[in-house]
């Protein structure tokens, strides 16, 4: 059966890990173009990373790697990203994380 406490931390995670984006690069700055591509391309590789190493340390599935994914883009919607940056940053990371 689902382990609802499991599902709990991994939305947690998501959370933390889209409010550590959004703190990193503000919405504004990357809607508007005016964050630096270098900075913004390191925050997308720090945050992918982190989801990566979560998911090595607790073993996740397929259904664990989605619902990552899935909170986390719900996250940066909420926090005002534009939807197809949202995608490119969520695919990423969802990429990142399949990989051994």
């Amino acid at each position: 059966m689902f382990n609802f406490k499991r599902s709990r931390e991994i939305d947690d995670f998501a959370i933390a890990l889209a409010q550590e984006f959004a703190s990193r690069c503000p919405a504004a700055k990357a809607a508007d173009g005016s964050y630096p591509a270098d900075k913004l391309a390191r925050v997308i590789d720090d945050v992918c990373n982190r989801a990566a190493a979560f998911r090595r340390q607790r073993n996740l599935g397929m259904y664990g790697k989605a619902k990552l994914g899935a909170a986390f883009k719900l996250k940066l919607k909420e926090a005002g990203y534009l939807e197809g940056f949202v995608d490119d940053v969520t695919r990423h990371l969802l990429l990142t994380m399949s990989g051994k």
